[in-house]
């Protein structure tokens, strides 16, 4: 992201946006504000995603007029040309963890050797 500071604009949050980080979240009005100040400047996009599966998830969230940030376990939806946020919700469990599944061998040949004794 650039390094343009967001923070002259924190009064233009929606209040949707403040109140669902207060539903979704438990967060007061002014933790949420800074909340949101900090996933301006700290949060990744789609284009700064390390796994694949991670940046479909945020490209599918943004189009020509929304971009979607992740930080701090949440997704916030933000405007594109004045980055205030519009809204926010939980990220999945899975987002920003590697997702490679590995295939036990050692496991398959103990069952295996289970079944050809006992069964």
């Amino acid at each position: 992201m650039s390094n343009t500071n967001y923070s002259g604009w924190l009064w233009e949050d929606s209040k949707h946006s403040v109140n669902r980080a207060k539903e979704r979240a438990g967060m007061n009005r002014k933790k949420a504000l800074k909340m949101m100040e900090l996933a301006r400047k700290r949060g990744i996009t789609s284009d700064e995603c390390k796994w694949s599966l991670d940046k479909k998830f945020l490209g599918s969230r943004s189009d020509a007029n929304t971009i979607a940030v992740a930080f701090n376990g949440y997704c916030f939806i933000m405007e594109r040309a004045t980055m205030n946020c519009i809204t926010m919700y939980r990220l999945p469990k899975h987002f920003g963890k590697k997702k490679t599944f590995y295939k036990t061998t050692a496991k398959c040949s103990q069952r295996n050797a289970y079944e050809a004794v006992y069964c």
